[in-house]
C-alpha cells in the first residue's frame, strides 16, 4: 500500500513554517505601515505648520511619533521656511522589527513635504 499524502507530523510542521514566514512578513509590513503613518502625520503638520513655531511642530510631531511607537529625534528633524509661500518639513527617522529574536529588519526612513500656504479668510 503506498502513502499518499502528509503525515500528522509533517501537517504540524508545514503549520509552524507558515506561521513563522506570516509573522515576519507581518513585522515588515508593520514598518513600512508606521512609515506611511508618519508620512501622513509630517502632511498634516506641513499644512497647519505655518501658524505654528518650529518648536511646536517638532514637538507635535514626536508626540504623534510616539503614539505610532517610533522615536523621533528632534535633531533629525528640520523645518524650512525661507521657501516662498511653502513651508517644508523634512524627517530622518530609523525604524526596526525583530523576527523571533533571530532576525532584525532595520530600515532607514525620510520624509519630506513641501505644502503651499494657503491662508483662507
Amino acid at each position: 500500500m503506498k502513502n499518499k499524502g502528509i503525515s500528522g507530523f509533517g501537517a504540524i510542521i508545514m503549520i509552524l513554517i507558515i506561521l513563522v514566514i506570516g509573522y515576519g512578513a507581518y513585522q515588515i509590513f508593520r514598518v513600512h505601515l508606521t512609515r506611511s503613518t508618519i508620512a501622513e502625520k509630517v502632511t498634516h503638520a506641513a499644512r497647519i505648520g505655518y501658524a505654528m513655531r518650529d518648536d511646536g511642530i517638532i514637538n507635535q510631531l514626536m508626540q504623534e511619533a510616539k503614539e505610532a511607537n517610533v522615536v523621533l529625534n528632534p535633531d533629525s528633524i528640520f523645518i524650512d521656511r525661507t521657501i516662498t509661500d511653502s513651508l517644508r518639513i523634512y524627517v530622518a527617522y530609523d525604524d526596526s522589527a525583530s523576527i523571533l529574536g533571530l532576525f532584525t529588519y532595520s530600515k532607514h526612513f525620510v520624509v519630506d513635504k513641501i505644502e503651499l500656504i494657503e491662508i483662507k479668510f
